[in-house]
């Protein structure tokens, strides 16, 4: 299946509807009808025909046109969400493939920006020439403001805008909110995480990663002055009194640029200083040979974002294999290095159930690894309105957004229904205390009730 072969689908659902229903639709009851017509299609891996016989709804037809549209409508929604009732909010949003849609290219591990925006005040900066030097094909272009000069770049359509961001890079003198806490999400328990921004946007194109609706910048931006940052991070040590922890992975990936950003050599010898705060560096390359080149501290955590292998290869393009990833957490906690995993997010689809517990027992089958991990986060899928139609227009496969049913939360983004949430942790858990008693498992961006249903109870670090 490809993206353009989706387009022709929903096309020829769209005709059908327009052929075969005797009533005129609107155009908002036609996407409603494809969109439900579509996703069974695709989540029962057979034709749009199909799911018109299953549906009776040529019978539908056949009784006449009154009450016809809902009665379509009702009869499709028990078969895309069979536990759906008045209490649950969907989001019923059109298919917007267009004509010229492009798959997402994958990411090699290697990067070859076209440009190099280097902000005046940040070009002789030792960092900036080291950087700027290790590509001699990009044009660098001195501007005075990465904000006013990237309004050039952008294109009005989303996914053109966030498809530039490995062609152009921009070099900027961060000035503010160097560090700050994570906004987690209404409702939802925080996990008291800090946050190190030094870096926004993630060369690897994983279908489900907000940043394809939470950015509009035309790539990606990395601070020229991190020596900057270190004055803010040693007030934050000071101010907080007890053990918190801190990341630069929340905006992109902590180490798929450190080849050529070198982050990690400065910031894992300052960070061996704090007294109470724990840097993380959250990733999902294997690529770690500067982490690897420093010394191992208490206060460092090399965490890799894990899935099952079915998943990984499905959506998280440009990412190495999950065996790879669980190889390189194994060197480095060999080093000595304290490692975390993030199962988030957790998918649900038929097999899921053996592929999380197969990957759990071969992350730990590693005698270092279970010796050295010291947290594990969990967290099921969920997105903001507007994510679904975007990936769909970068990914020809999303059956991760119509395997399971999705209904709006407390805090606006679409989750599975919290008992299958709370039966993927309590799994999860039991599966991973069977291999280790000792580390911190804690849940992403869930509620405190959805927390006092599962088998954990403490919340913080």
């Amino acid at each position: 299946m490809t993206i353009a072969k989706n387009r022709d689908i929903i096309e020829d659902i769209g005709d059908f509807l327009e052929d075969k229903l005797p009533i005129k639709l609107g155009v908002n009851k036609k996407n409603e009808l494809t969109r439900l017509i579509y996703e069974i299609s695709c989540a029962r891996n057979c034709s749009f025909l199909e799911v018109v016989r299953l549906s009776d709804i040529e019978k539908l037809i056949s009784d006449g046109k009154s009450g016809l549209f809902h009665g379509v409508k009702k009869r499709l929604l028990e078969i895309r969400y069979p536990s759906f009732d008045a209490s649950q909010k969907l989001q019923i949003k059109p298919v917007k493939i267009g004509f010229h849609e492009q798959g997402a290219g994958a990411w090699d591990s290697n990067l070859y920006p076209k440009n190099i925006f280097v902000e005046k005040n940040t070009k002789d900066l030792e960092w900036t020439r080291s950087f700027v030097n290790k590509f001699p094909q990009s044009k660098i272009i001195y501007i005075d403001n990465a904000a006013k000069s990237a309004s050039f770049l952008r294109a009005k359509d989303p996914v053109e805008v966030y498809n530039l961001r490995r062609d152009n890079i921009f070099l900027v003198q961060a000035k503010t909110a160097f560090v700050k806490i994570c906004p987690c999400t209404k409702n939802c328990i925080r996990c008291g995480y800090q946050i190190l921004n030094i870096g926004f946007g993630c060369p690897i194109d994983c279908a489900y990663c907000y940043l394809q609706t939470y950015s509009n910048a035309p790539g990606m931006v990395l601070a020229a002055n991190t020596e900057d940052y270190f004055d803010s991070i040693k007030q934050l040590d000071e101010k907080v009194g007890n053990p918190t922890r801190i990341g630069t992975g929340e905006f992109t990936d902590s180490l798929a640029l450190d080849k050529y950003t070198e982050y990690s050599k400065k910031l894992i010898p300052f960070f061996r200083g704090m007294k109470n705060l724990i840097l993380e560096f959250k990733t999902k390359v294997v690529d770690i040979d500067n982490v690897l080149n420093e010394e191992p501290h208490e206060n460092i955590v090399i965490s890799w974002s894990i899935n099952t292998p079915d998943i990984a290869t499905r959506y998280e393009n440009g990412a190495p294999d999950v065996k790879a990833r669980i190889n390189a957490a194994n060197l480095a906690a060999k080093k000595g290095y304290k490692v975390g995993f993030h199962f988030d997010p957790m998918v649900y689809y038929s097999e899921w159930e053996n592929d999380y517990r197969n990957i759990v027992k071969e992350l730990f089958s590693h005698a270092a690894i279970r010796q050295n991990t010291v947290w594990i986060s969990l967290g099921t899928l969920r997105y903001t309105p507007g994510l679904k139609q975007i990936a769909e227009r970068r990914f020809e496969d999303m059956l991760m957004f119509y395997n399971g049913e999705f209904f709006s939360d407390l805090d606006g983004k679409l989750r599975y229904p919290r008992v299958l949430r709370i039966e993927m942790y309590n799994k999860m858990v039991d599966w991973i205390r069977a291999f280790n008693a000792s580390c911190w498992v804690y849940l992403c961006m869930e509620p405190k009730d959805v927390w006092e249903d599962t088998k954990l109870k403490r919340q913080r670090y």
